[in-house]
């Protein structure tokens, strides 16, 4: 790293690479746009042009789109990382500033070099002070300089994948069409087989071509899922912006495409009310105004979700000053799908996967991710946390409903086959690190009964923690019940007092099982108190446990760090 000058610090000005992100995303939507347009004259082809000429140009027109694209992605991701170097350079930038205005308000001038210099005559105590002003300049454009390579690496990285990559070099006949195509009857061995047999350019291009099924598919090292579900995210916004070109009658009608309320259709809810009803409300130039601008709102919070999701956030572990690209394992969001990796599981000595309940949504995650992060930060870089968000989930707009909706068994039922399937991903990957690395997965609420459903169907766990715990799993009435692929996999469980799932945890023949918190070989977690000295317990209690500080906080963190035995309440 070289240090930059004063000079070059003042002259920088990270608002051009806010600019250029600017450029860039325009760029990629107005070329999406042409894609859109190019691929419906080539479905146009289609229909009405036919023989070996008319295949030929759909070939070609069709490998021009794809690459088009691919290129409308990258400047998507792009953007994003430019947009991060902005605010990091902008921040370290700011901090250069301060230190020399400081220096120089104390008296002591700064050279180019960052060399603070004490005012002749210059006593001991002032060239003492000079020295120290001097290594807190220097210390300032280091991080500067830091910052501008960081952002450079990254945007060459993103820029990287627009490079053409080979598909025909040995082994790879076909190119990488062929070699997904086969995945949903392969075990993950064999995937996992095929890709360590690719050559570092063709994964590269497997990324490109088939990012869905690279970011989503279990089996595929984690580094390419995360390359690829970037460009799966710099996809999902380009489509989002594509809705936002919709005519007016276009977003009022997708707005108003579900069931209206039976006030408006006066109580019958055959398909024929319903469509007449729309058809008036359409018809109505105001409500028409309404309903398109509630459609672009809604768009345009998807978009910012998104962005989001490509931007660069403060590390986890709290190892180092410099924000972090965020690593997604999953991204689907036709699945409701998003599994997000947090800490560095290269020097990681633990790893927990928290499953989160009842109203977790893709656009609401925030609040999961900020509780596996804090779970990452107090590891100090031992820890390294998945949240993992593998389906739909139950969700419920007051408690009322919320318990209503705490019963339902469906949505365990189906999101454990994916848990199950991931949880083998999970240790195929902490295998391959060469080094021992014990796995916690911590379900709560709803999630503890997607948990235990999941440990029914052959889960891999070294820890299993019920936190609040909807139940012990869908038809899990004894610990005979588990089959976990882990013979010597310790289960821990924890509910506060008062806490209203208690309201559905074992209830004869209910519909998540047993309740965790009494079964035989489960060991409990005291709840305690909190940091105020109040006992965790009431209905606040339920997320209190997993976000509060706490001894609760604390003792689930014990069991992520596999270390001592958690602490009884006190």
């Amino acid at each position: 790293m070289s240090r930059p000058t004063l000079r070059q610090a003042i002259s920088w000005q990270p608002d051009s690479l806010e600019a250029a992100a600017g450029v860039w995303d325009a760029a990629a939507t107005d070329l999406h746009r042409d894609v859109e347009v190019l691929i419906r004259g080539v479905e146009g082809l289609h229909e009405h042009w036919r023989g070996s000429t008319a295949a030929a140009a759909r070939t070609r027109m069709t490998g021009l789109t794809g690459e088009a694209t691919r290129l409308a992605r990258v400047f998507v991701a792009a953007a994003a990382v430019a947009r991060s170097g902005a605010q990091s350079i902008g921040q370290r930038r700011d901090e250069v500033l301060a230190a020399v205005a400081a220096a120089r308000a104390e008296g002591y001038p700064v050279a180019d070099d960052g060399t603070a210099h004490a005012p002749a005559p210059a006593s001991e105590v002032m060239t003492s002070r000079a020295a120290e002003l001097s290594i807190t300049v220097a210390a300032a454009l280091d991080r500067l300089g830091v910052a501008d390579e960081d952002t450079a690496r990254d945007l060459d990285a993103a820029f990287r994948i627009a490079e053409p990559a080979p598909t025909t070099a040995a082994g790879w006949p076909t190119g990488p069409a062929a070699l997904v195509a086969g995945w949903p009857t392969l075990s993950q061995e064999a995937i996992a087989a095929q890709i360590a047999a690719l050559s570092p350019e063709q994964r590269r291009q497997l990324v490109e071509a088939a990012p869905r099924q690279a970011g989503n598919t279990d089996g595929v090292p984690w580094p390419l899922r995360i390359a690829a579900n970037r460009l799966n995210i710099a996809e999902a916004i380009l489509t989002q912006r594509g809705l936002l070109d919709r005519s007016a009658q276009d977003k009022a009608r997708s707005e108003l495409s579900g069931p209206l309320p039976a006030a408006l259709t006066r109580g019958a809810g055959d398909p024929a009310s319903q469509e007449r009803v729309r058809a008036a409300l359409l018809s109505d130039p105001a409500i028409r105004a309404r309903a398109a601008a509630a459609h672009d709102r809604k768009v345009n919070a998807r978009i910012e979700f998104y962005q989001g999701l490509l931007a660069d956030v403060p590390d986890p572990t709290g190892r180092s000053e410099l924000p972090v690209p965020r690593q997604f394992i999953a991204f689907d969001p036709q699945r409701s799908s998003l599994i997000e990796l947090h800490g560095d599981l290269r020097t990681a000595t633990n790893l927990g996967v928290l499953i989160p309940g009842l109203n977790t949504t893709l656009a609401g995650s925030a609040a999961n991710v900020d509780t596996a992060r804090r779970f990452t930060r107090a590891g100090g870089g031992r820890l390294a946390m998945i949240s993992y968000l593998g389906g739909e989930f139950p969700t419920g707009t007051d408690l009322v409903s919320g318990i209503r909706q705490a019963a339902e068994p469906g949505y365990a039922e189906r999101m454990a086959p994916r848990l199950v399937a991931f949880s083998a991903d999970v240790k195929r990957t902490v295998d391959g690190t060469g080094r021992t690395i014990p796995v916690t997965y911590l379900g709560h609420s709803y999630g503890g009964s997607i948990l235990g459903t999941a440990e029914r169907d052959g889960l891999t766990a070294d820890r299993t923690v019920y936190v609040a715990a909807a139940g012990a799993g869908v038809g899990v009435h004894g610990p005979g019940d588990w089959h976990n692929r882990n013979p010597d996999v310790r289960r821990f469980s924890m509910t506060a007092p008062l806490d209203w799932i208690e309201a559905v945890q074992g209830i004869p023949f209910g519909p998540h099982g047993a309740d965790p918190d009494t079964m035989a070989g489960v060991i409990p977690l005291g709840t305690g108190r909190r940091a105020n000295g109040s006992p965790m317990m009431g209905p606040g209690a339920h997320s209190g446990v997993v976000n509060d500080p706490s001894d609760a906080w604390n003792n689930l963190l014990a069991v992520l760090l596999a270390g001592p035995e958690p602490r009884r309440p006190r």
